[in-house]
């Protein structure tokens, strides 16, 4: 027995020492892998500290490269808008340079090219100059009345009178003589044969229903007429007003139309029926009106100087403006009194703005100026527009609303941009005497104006119009000795026209 135990003894002593061993084993397998768990964190936070400062090191070169290339755009852009505004000084003068040229085709080209330009550097679409250019390079192709539709009665008759249809092309005139014509302002023709005639009465005012079924006629009667267009009747004579009518407004909603005349007072008579009453009485008379968009509101003016508001569902007024001023004398520190005759109003289509053209008349009863003057309903702010030497007979709004138009006495026709009536206007002065009315076509392109010597005379508004007129009057482009003496030996030569060939030098 005892050599059992002892053989026993021995067998466990000996896995005593294999699991010792096992476990010694163990601890120094568990010491390497914490020795191996720590080098291998080091090594990551290593690597992380790498990837963090190559990071770093790429956002700074991204910067670095963003902040260099927004310095390259800026200064790109900043190139390219001193080259913008460098070209767009070189077409307004070759559009200015084309004025003074005699040789149309040399007038016709550098007006073209400087239209090129102006419209390849971005330059606004109203620009006095370029119009300007355009406008007389066509009437020295094509002949100064070139944009003249020649009306009946010839140089004696004065055209007082322009109602343009909303509905088709057409216009009705009338003046001096007494008679009205109708004519067509894309084709430029006034039909032969008068549709009314008033027996050698003058005819001043013509109103066009907004159906375009009625014309509406004031004379130098206190009556007036109104024409059927659709029938061959004869026209019914209204009675009412006691002295000459000097306006006539048609309501928006074509309810009938308003009348003012010499006789201080306002009237409403409806087109279909004839029937007539008065609606106010004034301290003065009206020598012209609008009425708002809205048809709510009726804005009149006076020789007096005095600018009124009349409600329309009440038939009450209020004075909204007496213009009355004292003008420093250029030359001297005295002051003289100026009479402020206001001869015109127009209403904007969408904004709550008034024009008004006034007639200034010094103490000696001399005309000095035209001024038309803007004025803001809600702020009661008064913006002048300079330009004119003597009345403005008319104004009106261009339908879009972006343009505004003055007819004077002094044979000038002005057109400005509303937003920006700062700049200068674009001036159209080749008109044989006074224009007398004014009025924008339906989609506000054409600008059309009856004049003197039996003239109505027909502008687009958008120069690109006009400069599509001119390249098919060319016979030839630019030699390379005209380019550099009118456009510039720094500028590459190109062709105006390219339609046409470019002959050899």
């Amino acid at each position: 027995l005892q050599g059992v135990a002892e053989t026993a003894l021995k067998v466990v002593e000996e896995q005593t020492k294999k699991i010792q061993e096992q476990y010694d084993q163990l601890e120094r397998t568990t010491e390497n892998l914490r020795l191996a768990v720590i080098d291998a964190t080091k090594q990551r936070n290593l690597a992380i500290r790498n990837l963090n400062e190559s990071i770093i090191q790429r956002d700074s070169a991204r910067l670095e490269r963003d902040r260099a290339t927004r310095e390259y755009v800026r200064a790109e852009q900043a190139l390219q808008k001193s080259d913008s505004l460098y070209m767009l000084s070189v077409a307004q003068s070759l559009a200015a340079k084309s004025e003074g040229i005699d040789d149309p085709q040399l007038a016709g080209l550098t007006s073209m090219q400087g239209y090129l330009y102006h419209t390849q550097y971005g330059g606004k679409k109203y620009d006095p100059y370029i119009f300007r250019g355009l406008y007389y390079s066509i009437a020295k192709l094509q002949g100064y009345n070139y944009n003249a539709a020649k009306v009946p009665g010839g140089l004696k008759n004065r055209m007082y009178a322009l109602a343009v249809a909303t509905k088709s092309t057409s216009f009705y005139t009338t003046g001096s003589d007494g008679r009205i014509f109708k004519g067509d302002y894309l084709n430029q023709e006034v039909e032969s044969k008068s549709i009314f005639e008033n027996r050698g009465i003058p005819n001043r005012v013509l109103a066009l229903s907004i159906d375009e079924k009625y014309l509406i006629n004031a004379s130098d009667s206190s009556y007036i007429e109104i024409i059927n267009l659709t029938s061959s009747s004869k026209p019914q004579r209204v009675l009412g007003h006691t002295r000459f009518v000097t306006d006539i407004k048609f309501l928006p909603n074509n309810a009938g139309f308003i009348t003012a005349s010499a006789d201080k007072t306002l009237r409403l008579t409806n087109q279909e029926s004839g029937q007539s009453k008065k609606i106010l009485t004034l301290p003065y008379d009206l020598k012209a009106i609008d009425i708002s968009p809205d048809g709510k509101q009726l804005a009149g003016v006076s020789y007096t100087g005095k600018v009124i508001t009349v409600d329309l569902t009440t038939y009450s007024y209020k004075e909204i403006w007496t213009d009355e001023s004292t003008l420093k004398m250029s030359d001297t520190t005295k002051s003289v009194k100026v009479f402020n005759r206001i001869l015109s109003v127009a209403w904007h289509p969408t904004k709550p703005l008034l024009a008004f053209g006034v007639e200034a008349i010094n103490d000696k009863g001399r005309v000095i100026r035209g001024v038309v003057k803007l004025f803001d309903l809600q702020s009661k702010k008064v913006k002048e527009l300079s330009g004119h030497k003597s009345g403005i007979a008319d104004l009106d709004f261009s339908p879009d609303g972006l343009l505004l138009a003055s007819s004077g006495l002094d044979s000038k026709l002005q057109m400005w941009v509303v937003d920006h009536e700062e700049d200068l206007p674009i001036v159209m002065d080749n008109n044989n005497g006074s224009v007398w009315d004014v009025a924008f076509t339906k989609d506000s392109r054409f600008l059309v104006a009856s004049c003197n010597d039996g003239e109505v005379r027909i502008w687009p508004t958008d120069p690109r119009i006009l400069a599509e007129q001119v390249c098919p009057k060319m016979e030839r482009n630019m030699t390379k000795d005209e380019w550099d003496s009118y456009v510039g030996k720094d500028i590459g030569y190109e062709s105006t026209c390219r339609s046409l060939l470019i002959k050899d030098f």
